[in-house]
């Protein structure tokens, strides 16, 4: 948002300051013109005062007419004077060729710029000079200028305009960095705070911020107290409903008659799944429960915690099980889900293995660590069929008949990497046997 503020106020600084100089530079341009009309006007009268007109009508002009730059040959500045029968040309048009123009009536006064049958800024003014027998003689002054020197007047006024808007413009644009800077000052803080919520970090938004944004900060904790309230409640009604459970199933284990011991062990086993079947979907009802308010939970430390276990309770094995996990690596989820499915994972290659297990953990996004991990847990056991990968997934499928358990590992694998949206495959590992890989994405 301020990169696109900026871009904005560049492109409206950028306008203006173009059209501000667009009509500083039209408006030096025509006062320029109107200078150089009024100095053309004022050697017309200079021209006229240095001219005296004989009996016979012949025109004498002084040799220094009161400005050097007539009597200058190249100066860019030149005089004509004349009537029908003689006129004067200024010395400042030796060896060149000025054009021949109309005469102008007595009385008037023409202005010309430069255009394509004329090179020249021209200044024209008409007089009639009464001769001694009362005859009125038309006379022209015309004043030529080249357009050279007032070229290079506004040139020279157009690079210092340029330079002059351009500090300006970049003047403004650093002010409005910092005055976009200063001003969104408290959007990045409650983006950061945001980020330390969905970290686990912080759990409410707290600190001064301007009261424009009391509202949002207000409604936002209003959201996150009424997240955490829901998440208490539903914990609560989950472990209520556990506990109303436990006791009729007791009841029944312990009530329900049984003609042989075959229909007993068979009841025994029923309640047995039940209670079992109960508790885990409890587990999953919850698995989703905390998502924006998760604690930030160690990877590394989990891992070890497990393998520590499993180490202890397959001693008999002589199990060696490696773990490389990325140095600081955490899980924004559940503490539980974490070691139900890592604990689910590393038990199932330690049945099937030969010995040789290994667990690794990476983050999904190492630029944002709340995005989730991917955990990939191999052996070196005879592997699993290509044929039969889908079918482990299923609730009660076994991998191998000969070793004990009830083929819920992988199931419960598979709903807790649903729960977070997840993904799991199973591959070849390159130790020799299977390869289990799996995304948790919390963000």
């Amino acid at each position: 948002m301020r990169l696109r503020l900026v871009l904005l106020a560049a492109l409206v600084v950028m306008i203006s300051l173009g059209l501000v100089g667009f009509a500083l530079d039209a408006a030096f341009h025509k006062s320029s013109e109107a200078g150089l009309q009024a100095r053309m006007e004022s050697l017309v009268y200079l021209v006229l005062a240095a001219t005296e007109l004989t009996d016979d009508g012949s025109l004498i002009v002084e040799d220094d007419p009161g400005d050097p730059r007539l009597g200058q040959p190249g100066s860019g500045t030149y005089a004509r004077i004349g009537s029908e029968e003689n006129q004067w040309t200024s010395s400042s048009s030796l060896g060149i060729g000025l054009p021949e123009l109309a005469p102008i009536k007595p009385g008037e006064s023409l202005f010309m710029v430069p255009a394509k049958d004329l090179a020249y800024y021209t200044f024209r003014y008409g007089v009639s000079w009464e001769l001694p027998d009362g005859r009125l003689l038309p006379v022209s002054v015309t004043i030529l200028q080249d357009p050279q020197g007032l070229r290079q007047e506004v040139q020279a006024f157009r690079g210092g305009l340029s330079r002059s808007l351009g500090s300006v413009g970049v003047i403004l644009v650093l002010a409005q960095l910092l005055f976009l800077a200063l001003g969104l000052r408290p959007l990045r803080r409650i983006t950061l705070d945001i980020a330390g919520i969905e970290s686990g970090r912080l759990q409410r938004l707290e600190g001064g911020y301007p009261k424009e944004l009391d509202p949002l900060i207000r409604n936002l904790n209003r959201l996150l107290d009424t997240e955490k309230a829901n998440q208490i409640r539903y914990r609560n009604a989950l472990d209520s409903l556990a506990h109303s459970l436990k006791t009729p199933l007791s009841v029944i284990r312990t009530s329900l008659p049984a003609d042989t011991p075959a229909k007993s062990a068979a009841v025994e086993n029923a309640v047995v799944d039940m209670q079992h079947l109960i508790a885990t979907r409890l587990q999953r009802a919850a698995a989703s429960t905390r998502r924006t308010m998760a604690q930030a939970v160690d990877v590394k430390a989990q891992a070890e915690r497990l393998i520590q276990s499993l180490l202890h309770v397959y001693s008999h094995q002589l199990i060696n099980i490696d773990a490389t996990i990325a140095p600081g690596l955490v899980f924004y989820g559940e503490q539980r889900d974490l070691l139900e499915l890592m604990g689910n994972l590393l038990d199932n290659a330690c049945k099937y293995g030969n010995g040789q297990v290994r667990i690794s953990a990476t983050a999904v996004d190492h630029e944002d660590p709340v995005a989730g991990i991917h955990l990939q847990v191999e052996d070196n056991g005879p592997g699993v069929a290509e044929g039969q990968r889908r079918q482990l997934l299923q609730r009660g499928v076994r991998g191998d008949e000969r070793v004990e358990g009830q083929g819920l590992g992988l199931a419960i694998v598979l709903e807790i990497v649903s729960a977070y949206n997840g993904e799991i495959t199973i591959g070849d590992s390159d130790l020799g046997g299977a390869g289990v890989s799996v995304l948790l994405k919390t963000h």
